[in-house]
């Protein structure tokens, strides 16, 4: 082992210690200072496992284009890892182009070529045009109306697929089902994936199978007549492309999915971190293919490919290599090679374009990339015309260390320079309330009934109260509580939100609801709108919101839960879910909208499955609830809560749950429960496995 003295350290231990740093969350936010730390070690590293790693230019070029690499494929995991056949998820990659050599590899890259070919693109660029503008315009809007939005979910995710759908001829009812499935088999692509992440690549091939199946058997009622897909297996002649058509086009959407995704989201927050070259990008509107190239190479979507020898042989360097060794280049370092690129971590628009490594070299070079591309010249020069955006809180990325796997990227609009005072009730509302506030101890507001104003240093309660102490919502309630959540003062760090009476908001006030829907549609209608109002006030509140959940809650009052950071739950609390929630006054759209954003898609199809009525103990183990308290000391472990939030981080729960939400092994595991998809389609396409596997 050498000294700092004497040179870097390249010892097994030290190399191991690399690698797991690019693992923790700030390995994945900022993995070049390991990739400088190797490449700083020579030519290629000698990895714990025996793999080389190379980190250069040149070499990752030669490796990736010359004719004695192989893409890692069926032979070769037979021979060393034979048991990779009773991984479905491997099967799809080694069924596919990106999964096998020659002879067969030109076959199966042929007969892809032809969704993707430079006149297909031609045909397609407008509706790809509009698609992408119909999705800024869905973003612009949740950014309006919430104030804050992940562009990472809402764009960098579905844009893609939608893409993907278009080029192919999918429905776009199939999206999430598609994100889903791809999400999780792309884990197959990662260094040494875990038996828990081979587990989800393995049940969405599964998943994946009986969607192709139901697909493409006559007749084919999800296909459209002239579909690119549709036309593909009418036209397709070779039998051994046919035999793998499924796999083939799952690893197309897959691999395309990934490194789309990454782009988009990771190249706005690199964007958004330089607002020099935003503003350069938005000046050169006639350098954007350059520009984006530039976006392209700093990105890397790609962050390592692997290859083996197909005989001995030797890397650039001398390094000896043997026939059958896998090799990993690190595509992301190459392209910063300093021996290649001047000051190469700059993000310079303007640089000469020049390509780049991103989407790879020779035979296995990414079909998808024309695609990629397309979309990000569309996209960024758009958004950036349209919203001057800034970080709203830490970018997540996912594990895998393959993909950059950008997943959520929060964003807000930059304020202007001029604050604008606020005038009119809203003022005087905030006033009053800060007014309040001073003083030692919890002083109390004057009372807005039916809701309460109590102030204890940062921690604000409100409280929900009706003289039958049943705490359903009329106007007057849902005006007053409204009217608190627009108007917080800026040092007010949690919110507690409780309910005195026997229950906690147990849905609308039903004689109101009935006098309107008879005597005033529009004032019913009215109403209903209101509610969605406060639930956006409640979910999008700056400070962080807990919830002392008792009684029973179901309808507005689940929804008011489900918008809250924390929960806390007495134990004899009860939650009434049906399987379709038409809650009144709140309106279903964003009562569902909600429970799949906070709890996950799976969760939330499994909780509305469980029936009329579920325990706290139930909606704990469902996600619904953090935490189950005894009923008397539930308002006082709330308040604990928010407490200890607002003396230490108060986006802590936030972003935990945030992040929680958006894994896909977050829960029950998906195997042992109802659904994981709200969609009927993927509710029959997991029956279908299921008995499949019983069989």
């Amino acid at each position: 082992m050498t000294t700092d003295a004497e040179g870097p350290d390249t010892s097994r231990r030290h190399v191991r210690s690399l690698i797991k740093r690019l693992a923790t969350p700030e390995g994945r936010a900022d993995p070049h200072a390991v990739y400088d730390e190797l490449r700083a070690m020579g030519p290629a590293v000698r990895m714990p496992w025996g793999a080389w790693m190379v980190t250069s230019h040149g070499a990752t070029h030669e490796v990736l284009s010359g004719s004695g690499w192989r893409t890692v494929d069926a032979p070769w995991r037979t021979e060393r890892q034979p048991t990779w056949v009773r991984h479905p998820g491997l099967k799809f990659l080694h069924d596919s182009a990106l999964g096998t050599n020659p002879p067969g590899h030109a076959g199966l890259r042929r007969s892809l070529g032809s969704f993707v070919s430079p006149q297909s693109i031609t045909d397609l660029t407008p509706q790809i045009v509009r698609t992408v503008h119909d999705y800024i315009d869905e973003f612009e809007a949740v950014l309006r109306t919430d104030g804050e939005a992940d562009f990472g979910a809402l764009v960098g995710d579905r844009l893609p697929m939608a893409v993907l759908c278009t080029v192919l001829g999918l429905p776009r009812d199939d999206i999430p089902l598609l994100c889903e499935m791809s999400r999780m088999l792309s884990n197959v692509h990662d260094l040494a994936p875990s038996k828990a992440r081979m587990a989800q690549a393995d049940r969405a091939g599964k998943l994946w199978n009986a969607y192709w199946e139901q697909l493409v058997t006559e007749p084919r009622p999800r296909l459209g007549e002239d579909s690119p897909l549709g036309r593909w297996l009418d036209t397709e002649s070779d039998p051994a492309v046919r035999a793998v058509a499924g796999s083939q086009l799952n690893v197309m959407i897959e691999a395309g999915l990934e490194t789309t995704t990454s782009l988009l989201s990771e190249g706005l927050v690199q964007l958004i971190r330089r607002p020099d070259q935003a503003r350069w990008l938005l000046d050169h509107p006639e350098a954007v293919h350059g520009g984006i190239e530039e976006l392209v190479r700093v990105v890397s979507p790609v962050q390592l490919m692997t290859r083996y020898a197909a005989e001995d042989t030797e890397l650039p360097g001398g390094v000896p290599v043997a026939a059958g060794q896998v090799v990993h280049v690190v595509v992301a370092a190459a392209n910063r090679d300093p021996e290649t690129y001047d000051s190469p971590h700059d993000l310079d628009l303007s640089r000469p374009p020049r390509r780049n490594l991103a989407f790879g070299v020779g035979m296995h070079y990414c079909l998808g990339a024309p695609l990629a591309r397309l979309e990000a010249t569309t996209l960024f020069p758009e958004v950036l015309q349209r919203l001057d955006l800034e970080l709203a809180g830490p970018v997540g990325y996912d594990e895998t260390l393959a993909f950059r796997g950008t997943r959520s990227v929060p964003v807000r609009r930059r304020p202007r320079r001029a604050a604008t005072a606020a005038t009119g009730a809203a003022a005087v509302r905030a006033a009053a309330l800060s007014a309040a506030a001073v003083g030692a101890g919890a002083v109390t507001a004057p009372a807005v009934e039916p809701v309460l104003v109590n102030r204890e240093d940062a921690v604000l309660v409100v409280t929900l109260t009706r003289p039958d102490g049943d705490n359903r919502l009329d106007r007057a309630t849902l005006t007053a509580l409204g009217s608190v959540l627009t108007t917080l003062p800026d040092d007010v760090d949690a919110v507690v939100l409780r309910a005195e009476g026997r229950h906690f908001c147990v849905g609308g006030d039903l004689d109101e609801l009935g006098r309107l829907a008879t005597d005033d549609p529009d004032g019913y209608r009215n109403l209903v709108e209101l509610s969605d109002e406060v639930l956006h006030a409640w979910r999008t509140c700056p400070a962080v919101t807990v919830a002392a959940l008792h009684g029973s809650v179901s309808g507005a009052g689940l929804g008011l839960a489900v918008a809250s950071d924390l929960r806390v739950a007495a134990q004899d609390a009860r939650f009434r879910a049906p399987e379709t929630i038409v809650s009144i006054p709140v309106g279903p759209s964003e009562m569902l909208d909600r429970l799949t954003t906070e709890i996950g898609a799976g969760r939330t199809r499994a909780m509305l499955l469980l029936g009329d009525a579920v325990s706290a103990e139930q909606a704990l183990e469902s996600g619904l609830v953090h935490a189950v308290v005894p009923t008397e000391n539930v308002w006082a472990e709330a308040k604990r809560q928010a407490r200890r939030i607002a003396r230490r981080d108060r986006d802590a729960v936030r972003i935990t749950k945030q992040t929680m939400a958006r894994l896909p092994h977050d829960g029950p595991d998906p195997a042992e429960r109802s659904d994981a998809w709200e969609a009927p389609l993927a509710q029959a396409l997991r029956r279908r496995v299921a008995a499949a596997d019983a069989r």
